[in-house]
């Protein structure tokens, strides 16, 4: 699985990946949802990353940083922004590229 496969995920195959490999229970991507979504931002954490939300009116970005190799994001240093239709999309995706780029999770 890469990047582009994880972009491309529906919502229930997305969540299906993301509950069971960070072990939570996140219903949907709406961000009424960002209470369990937290908890692959802690594992995140845990595991050394920095994650980023930037939220406007018009854009939603998450993007992950990590010094894994060298310094890297996951989506920054493609030249990629991807516009995420919630907070908790974001972070599902991001934390599924995190996982299946390093294998640390």
């Amino acid at each position: 699985m890469d990047r582009n496969h994880i972009m491309g995920l529906s919502e229930e195959d997305l969540l299906g990946l993301v509950n069971k490999n960070f072990a939570t229970r996140i219903q949907g991507l709406k961000d009424e949802n960002l209470h369990e979504a937290w908890e692959v931002v802690n594992k995140l954490a845990e595991n050394g990353w920095g994650i980023d939300i930037r939220v406007t009116n018009e854009f939603i970005n998450v993007d992950g940083y990590k010094f894994y190799r060298g310094p890297g994001t996951i989506f920054a240093q493609y030249g990629y922004r991807p516009d995420f239709a919630s907070i908790v999309e974001g972070i599902c995706r991001t934390g599924l590229v995190a996982l299946f780029e390093t294998r640390e999770l």
